[in-house]
């Protein structure tokens, strides 16, 4: 929608994505509550970077992880 602000930003995005995988990392560790686990996992990070890389492997990766994700969130929701 915006590609001059998307170029613009990219390199501000990977380091917010960057530090949100080390800090999620870090709090998941110390996490014994399995939805908790999940609710801190960086897997939005990896598709944020992957939405942002703006090549055929990011979105292919961005395609994959979603619907699995999903699966996953719903299902530890529901149970």
């Amino acid at each position: 929608m915006f590609p001059e602000a998307t170029l613009c930003f990219i390199p501000f995005i990977y380091t917010l994505c960057v530090i949100a995988i080390i800090y999620t990392s870090l709090t998941t560790i110390r996490q014994i509550n399995l939805k908790k686990i999940i609710a801190y996992e960086a897997h939005m990070n990896f598709v944020t970077i992957g939405m942002f890389s703006l090549n055929i492997q990011g979105f292919e990766g961005l395609v994959s992880t979603m619907p699995l994700f999903s699966t996953i969130f719903l299902t530890l929701c529901l149970s």
